[in-house]
């Protein structure tokens, strides 16, 4: 039986996704909740990693198990054995062709940033820059990412494989004094979109040229992005599938 969830988490207080020795995880939480449930140990196989403080509203991750449940009391073990910081919102029973990571088509992140007054509620979910930005001049810098390129220069280069990603939309709104980017692709290396946000977060505080970032792109890593934006504001808001 092959088990696909879709769950949401408050990043704060965890080292990240991906499970580790001595750190408290999203991974290492559920597959204790597993654990509970089955009495065996189940390793999930999530659509992504996220890294630490960083947040997930639709984390899709899925699992093999020969325990036979319902989909409902699935949902309702799951969820009672899981910290208040980590919910499972869905579970669907699938066919064993279904990849939590490898069926993903493509991926919407978002990051969030105040541009005006210091909210101490807020400094774990929302980047704190209190400071103005120039929207229209981000949103040009944006615009240079869409579509498929190399994006060496911004990410992080300690994985395998290629760093070609196509980016399908990329828009940077306003509400509120609170700026929100808007990324969907088909898939994201790692530190990528904080890259992306730092170099357009610079951009929008004129300190950053768009013909230096254009540059940066073109490289395809001999010119390294060097503004990573912190991790607080980010959040796996969706990963679409057929």
């Amino acid at each position: 039986m092959r088990i696909k969830c879709t769950v949401s988490y408050d990043g704060s207080k965890f080292k990240g996704w991906q499970i580790q020795n001595n750190q408290r995880t999203i991974q290492g939480e559920i597959q204790a909740a597993l654990k509970n449930i089955t009495q065996e140990p189940i390793a999930i196989h999530g659509s992504g990693r996220t890294d630490g403080k960083v947040h997930g509203r639709n984390q899709v991750f899925h699992f093999d198990c020969s325990k036979e449940l319902s989909e409902n009391r699935w949902h309702q073990a799951i969820n009672h054995f899981l910290p208040n910081d980590v919910y499972v919102k869905q579970v669907e029973l699938v066919n064993e062709e279904f990849h939590s990571r490898y069926s993903a088509k493509s991926k919407e992140y978002r990051y969030y940033v105040n541009i005006d007054d210091y909210d101490p509620f807020k400094t774990n979910y929302i980047y704190q820059l209190n400071k103005p930005l120039d929207l229209q001049l981000m949103q040009e810098g944006a615009d240079i990412f869409v579509g498929e390129h190399d994006f060496a220069s911004f990410c992080a280069l300690d994985q395998l494989g290629t760093t070609i990603r196509s980016i399908y939309e990329f828009e940077i709104t306003q509400s509120d004094g609170i700026v929100c980017f808007r990324v969907l692709g088909n898939g994201f290396r790692r530190y990528m979109v904080r890259h992306l946000v730092g170099a357009l977060i610079q951009v929008g505080q004129k300190r950053l040229p768009l013909e230096r970032v254009k540059q940066m792109l073109e490289s395809k890593g001999e010119i390294r992005c060097l503004h990573k934006a912190k991790p607080q504001g980010l959040y796996l808001q969706e990963v679409h599938y057929d």
